[in-house]
């Protein structure tokens, strides 16, 4: 069976045509990225060969394109996962040359491939500045610890592969070392500790063993665990709406002014600074995750969600649709309905896998108006089909994606062709996400590129990205949102903005765009 490599092989035969192939075809470039090990490893041999004998025609991309950028970290990765020596200099030098920045969980991994380690006792000296760099990832860069701690293990896995067995045992102490002074949090995580402690003599094995537990760590493997809050009951109507009812929270909630600050204070007042797995990214499990959550990442979110509905009409001339895909606890709808009030919606669909937020963010558009009319989906993007949009129709539909669609764990096309075949009219979309590295930013510029390319009515309200770089602009900061002011250095926990910038400053990537359907 060929792989796509085999097909971007045939079709490099000249930079153009190559960036042809890409600029159409990013989609299934992103899906094949994120596929399992298996399906990887099927495609291996095409991949390096790929990169050996066309890595001129790559060299000669325009690097101002983002999925061109966006694609040769990708290479990289591969580098990474198969330990590819002699694809990985071509590579390099393409980063190098054209000036396309790595962050941290690459030069980690950089650490280990380019330039190649000399001995296999260099290869183990290096471990500390190969998680020094991956805690920087985390601490700083990466939205959870998903891919750092996968760096990890591929580092991992070429010790165990390539190396005499006695060398394995020299890192497994150093990650004992380590956990015990709790040098790196990333090492303290069950999933190294589940590593170090497989201990079988078989070296194929173990090695099987590291690329299945990448795998896990990824998400690469249909996982889904829920457990229920036993404070929290749920009313179904119909088959439609899933809504929490009489609880702490629902009751505290009635007397609290209806605006996104005054409801996101009664989390601020319960959040204990538990811990947030992945940072959120992953399915919330309790209650309490649901308070640290809207605690932590509320504001950003507003603020992310305010500068991307600010380009829409000021007033719609009909009523509307909502679809608020991966709602977590309904953020993007409550501040849409902030601005534009509720007279306008005909009826807001909250999709979302995580029950629990998903009662909750049926529970905080009712607190906004008890009529509006709501249906809620429990169901990963992949598990979506057409049946879950049969309802009312509407002229007008605006589809909320808020921090969703940057992730990793669904196909881009599966979506589309659900929003293809299931949606008609103007329809508004509304995508803002954090700025987390190029390949990420690319699943938004493809689902962008995608309506773009293939509907003349296409228009683009606003396209903008604040990373963390210093190059940057600045944008906003938690002391920035809460004062209204830019005036860093004065406020409680709040560094002087120096020549690296703002330490503090948050990210966003923000798409909005019509098309008639």
């Amino acid at each position: 069976m060929n792989s796509i490599f085999d097909k971007l092989f045939e079709v490099a035969n000249s930079r153009e045509a190559l960036d042809k192939y890409l600029n159409a075809n990013m989609l299934t470039v992103n899906e094949f990225y994120n596929s399992n090990y298996g399906s990887l490893l099927l495609a291996k041999n095409s991949i390096e060969k790929f990169i050996l004998l066309k890595h001129g025609i790559i060299s000669q991309l325009d690097y101002s394109k983002s999925y061109a950028k966006s694609f040769v970290l990708m290479l990289l990765d591969y580098c990474e996962r198969f330990n590819f020596i002699a694809a990985t200099p071509h590579i390099h030098r393409i980063l190098t040359d054209n000036l396309i920045p790595i962050n941290c969980r690459q030069k980690a991994a950089l650490h280990f491939l380019y330039p190649r380690p000399n001995t296999n006792s260099e290869l183990i000296e290096r471990f500390d500045s190969i998680c020094e760099n991956l805690q920087l990832a985390i601490d700083n860069e990466e939205d959870n610890d998903s891919k750092a701690i996968a760096t990890f293990l591929n580092y991992y896995g070429i010790i165990v592969n390539d190396t005499p067995f006695q060398f394995l045992e020299q890192v497994k102490r150093k990650i004992t070392n380590a956990q015990d002074n709790k040098d790196y949090q990333f090492l303290l995580t069950e999933t190294i500790t589940e590593l170090i402690n497989f201990n079988i003599q078989d070296k194929d094995a173990v090695y099987v063993l590291v690329q299945s537990i990448i795998d896990r760590v990824l998400g690469k493997e249909e996982i889904f665990v829920f457990v229920p809050s036993d404070n929290v009951e749920t009313e179904v109507i119909g088959q439609d709406l899933f809504i929490e009812i009489n609880t702490d929270y629902s009751k505290e909630l009635i007397p609290i002014p209806i605006d996104f600050d005054s409801i996101r204070s009664v989390s601020v007042r319960h959040a204990d600074g538990c811990n947030l797995t992945n940072r959120g990214v992953k399915i919330l499990e309790s209650e309490a995750e649901l308070y640290e959550y809207m605690k932590r990442f509320g504001n950003m979110h507003k603020a992310k969600l305010e500068a991307a509905l600010a380009p829409l009409p000021d007033n719609f001339s009909t009523e509307l649709n909502i679809v608020d895909w991966g709602c977590g606890q309904g953020f993007g709808s409550m501040i849409f309905i902030e601005k534009f009030g509720t007279e306008i919606i005909r009826n807001i669909s909250l999709i979302e896998p995580s029950e629990l937020s998903l009662k909750r963010a049926a529970l905080h558009i009712r607190k906004y108006n008890q009529n509006i009319p709501i249906r809620t989906i429990c169901k990963k993007l992949n598990e979506l089909d057409e049946s879950d949009f049969t309802g009312t129709p509407a002229d007008i539909t605006v589809h909320l994606f808020s921090n969703i669609l940057d992730i990793d764990d669904y196909s881009q096309t599966h979506l589309i062709d659900i929003i293809e075949c299931t949606q008609s009219g103007t329809n508004y979309f509304v995508c803002a996400s954090p700025y987390i590295d190029e390949i990420k930013t690319e699943r938004l510029e493809s689902f962008k590129r995608n309506f773009e390319s293939k509907y003349d009515s296409f228009e683009l309200l606003l396209d903008v990205s604040s990373s963390k770089n210093p190059n940057d602009d600045f944008w906003c900061c938690n002391n920035t949102h809460n004062k209204h002011r830019i005036s860093h250095g004065t406020y409680f926990n709040c560094k002087e903005y120096t020549e690296n910038g703002c330490n503090n400053k948050w990210t966003r990537v923000i798409k909005v765009f019509k098309v008639e359907l």
